[in-house]
């Protein structure tokens, strides 16, 4: 019982072929985009393998104890790993890898799943993978990643990947009105910012998010008209402290980008506000390219912990330069 999965019937279909044709792997290593849902897969694959009341071809059922306690996380022989602090640790690893000289205690096969498999400190890798080379029987480990490649290359080579990708958008805003109660203009607007993550389309109906990217969508706008006081009031505002102004920045992007995509001749679908335009049509796709230009370099400023207010002056004083007059 895949409970909740939702457009990944691909992935779905490789791991029931695999275990009704028994060719379960000994390692699997989940790839794709933070909040897709590669944790519900997972839960749905462990409680699949071990259903008590599963019928052939079937999931799991999600009633019986087994089911129960996996989707509760308190299975005995459901391990789930995850970052202490930064990194994995050597000391996680050995922990659950003791225990997989002896067989599961109340599974068909045990199933260790491992969270973020990118932040395994070295130590922690090169110990996971004394045993991936050589896998007890009747154990499987999910490894969950949405950077593969920063996984050890001698891990990845000893799993077989599993590739998730980002959910469409129609299919982010039909959850989003259904789970959120959310009007349909909305629901579509958020999506498009979610980048096919419904983690992140859930964390952007926060209703103090939703203020924010209003007012500074039209914050964006009304750019060109601001006096010299006002600019330095709304970088004041920007800058107040350091969680506003990466926030206000992926706004200004994506109000932008939509700028450019019109200047293009690109159709209402390829846009994130597909009712609105909340910059005019009177800038130049150079000048365009070269406003997002500066939201990227004021992004790595950020990150490199120049001060906030300077950050916020130099972006909209950078903007009113490259708008002019409208």
């Amino acid at each position: 019982m895949f409970v909740g999965v939702q457009g990944h019937d691909g992935v779905l279909d490789v791991l029931r072929r695999a275990q009704d044709g028994d060719r379960v792997a000994h390692a699997y290593l989940f790839a794709g985009p933070e909040g897709v849902g590669k944790r519900r897969v997972a839960v749905g694959f462990a409680q699949r393998l071990n259903c008590k009341d599963r019928s052939p071809g079937a999931d799991g059922c999600g009633q019986c104890r087994t089911c129960r306690q996996i989707a509760q996380g308190n299975h005995p022989d459901f391990v789930s790993l995850a970052p202490d602090g930064q990194f994995i640790k050597i000391a996680q690893v050995r922990e659950v890898t003791r225990s997989l000289r002896f067989p599961p205690i109340d599974a068909t096969a045990r199933v260790i799943l491992i969270d973020e498999a990118d932040r395994l400190h070295e130590a922690a890798a090169n110990a996971l993978l004394k045993t991936l080379e050589e896998p007890a029987p009747r154990n499987v480990f999910l490894l969950m990643t949405s950077q593969p490649n920063a996984v050890l290359v001698t891990i990845r080579s000893r799993c077989q990947m599993v590739r998730f990708t980002a959910l469409s958008r129609e299919l982010v805003a039909a959850w989003l009105i259904r789970e959120k109660s959310l009007d349909p203009e909305t629901a579509d607007e958020l999506a498009a910012m979610s980048e096919g993550s419904l983690s992140a389309a859930d964390a952007l109906t926060n209703p103090a998010l939703g203020a924010l990217r209003e007012e500074w969508l039209r914050n964006l706008g009304e750019l060109p008209r601001m006096s010299p006081s006002t600019l330095m009031t709304t970088a004041e505002a920007m800058s107040v402290d350091k969680e506003t102004i990466p926030a206000v920045l992926d706004v200004f992007r994506v109000g932008l980008r939509d700028a450019l995509l019109r200047a293009a001749g690109r159709p209402p679908e390829a846009l994130t506000f597909r009712a609105r335009a909340p910059i005019g049509g009177h800038l130049e796709p150079e000048t365009l390219v070269k406003a997002l230009a500066l939201i990227s370099d004021a992004e790595l400023a950020h990150i490199r912990n120049v001060n906030p207010r300077m950050v916020a002056e130099h972006v909209l004083l950078g903007l009113r330069g490259l708008w002019g007059t409208p």
